[in-house]
């Protein structure tokens, strides 16, 4: 009995030192995976509806004004919007009727309640031998209505006697990455195009937010 029981305890110390040796591994691949989520997510899934680019700004010979009252709503709705389908995704109700393989790709991960991947535990050895050898590691996500957006704006020259305006919107994302015996704060930055207009006419001296 003894022995047995030195025995179990010599088995959960190891099995406790190889948890801290392979966490920073999984932790790696765990947010590589949950960049690779959240990347298909905003580039497939749309967020906004259109955008009436007769509100986006005035232009005059000498000046361009944007319209930040319209642009804040815009950005206020891809917040919204992004935050709903994250939380659906997680809770296990997304639903579309988009039949691209991106999509499927979702609802599979929305079906399996937030699984955005299953690690075979091989792949932390980092030897293409035992990659996909052994239990695999579920890595799932939990919303923390902490998405957050910064606007950007850009007028410049464009051609010949054009003008390209840009309105790109930077997507602060913050979640908590769910693995066995283990939480993970991730926060990332994404670009979000979401106007790109070539408008005729010289580049204004100067230009101004209206709100």
């Amino acid at each position: 009995m003894k022995k047995l029981l030195i025995i179990i305890v010599s088995l959960l110390v190891f099995l406790l030192l190889l948890s801290f040796q392979i966490q920073p591994t999984i932790q790696k691949i765990a947010k590589k995976e949950m960049d690779h989520f959240i990347q298909l997510v905003i580039n497939h899934v749309s967020f906004i509806s259109d955008i009436d680019e007769s509100k986006l700004f005035e232009s005059s010979e000498d000046s361009l004004q944007f319209n930040m009252v319209y642009i804040n709503s815009i950005s206020s709705d891809y917040i919204t919007n992004l935050e709903d389908i994250l939380l659906k995704i997680q809770e296990g109700e997304y639903d579309s009727s988009d039949e691209s393989i991106y999509n499927q790709y979702l609802k599979t991960i929305s079906q399996n309640q937030g699984i955005v991947a299953s690690i075979p535990l091989g792949s932390v050895t980092e030897n293409i031998f035992f990659e996909n050898i052994g239990p695999r590691l579920h890595v799932k996500y939990k919303t923390k209505s902490l998405v957050s957006s910064q606007i950007q704006k850009n007028v410049k020259s464009y051609g010949i006697n054009h003008i390209l305006v840009t309105i790109d919107l930077t997507v602060t994302i913050e979640l908590q990455i769910l693995i066995p015996f283990q939480k993970d704060n991730y926060k990332k930055q994404f670009q979000v195009p979401l106007v790109f207009k070539i408008i005729e006419g010289e580049v204004p001296s100067w230009y101004q937010d209206h709100s």
